[in-house]
């Protein structure tokens, strides 16, 4: 069964920061912006900047089990906050949050990573320049929504190949020492 993502999430876009974000040790709320999460699987709140919260109303802060997403730039990897750092996601952000338990964040996260789903963003977002992703057509991606013990199985099976890709990365730096090692020996005698 699939359904659009704004039938099982609610969306909206982070924080428009009027100035050019800059740490200040001082503040009291932590910035997660587009490159905080290009390239990472775990974000790490205590590597964002702090920034003083000057605005009246409350910031609008992440919770854990949110779902981050870029909103312009050329990936589009999405990424779940684990944390509960008082954290708030930039303007360039598209913040995700289940609207119920039945849909798991790192489903979502995972769904929202895959080909099909990054496909149907490529082929979606508007742009030349700076190609950004709408709103709407975020809400509109169509989402496979299997049963949570489902969901919980495919999210077993990333995790393993994620570990097997680890270990092959491993081995085959350990089998380039090793030959380093030996070609050495010949060079030698």
């Amino acid at each position: 069964m699939r359904k659009p993502l704004c039938h099982i999430a609610d969306i909206r876009v982070g924080y428009s920061f009027r100035t050019k974000i800059e740490n200040d040790p001082a503040g009291d709320e932590r910035v997660l912006q587009i490159s905080d999460i290009r390239n990472i699987a775990v974000l790490d709140p205590q590597e964002l900047p702090l920034v003083r919260w000057s605005v009246a109303s409350t910031p609008p802060l992440l919770r854990p089990g949110d779902v981050v997403m870029p909103a312009r730039v050329e990936h589009y990897d999405a990424l779940v906050v684990e944390s509960d750092e008082p954290t708030v996601a930039s303007g360039q952000l598209f913040v995700i949050a289940p609207k119920s338990t039945t849909v798991c964040p790192d489903y979502l996260c995972w769904f929202l990573n895959q080909p099909e789903s990054q496909n149907y963003i490529l082929k979606n977002r508007a742009g030349s320049s700076i190609p950004s992703l709408s709103r709407a057509v975020l809400s509109d991606l169509p989402v496979a929504l299997p049963s949570q013990e489902a969901q919980q199985k495919i999210l077993d099976l990333a995790q393993l190949w994620q570990r097997e890709q680890l270990l092959s990365q491993q081995l085959l730096a350990n089998r380039q020492k090793m030959l380093d090692g030996i070609y050495s020996k010949f060079l030698e005698s």
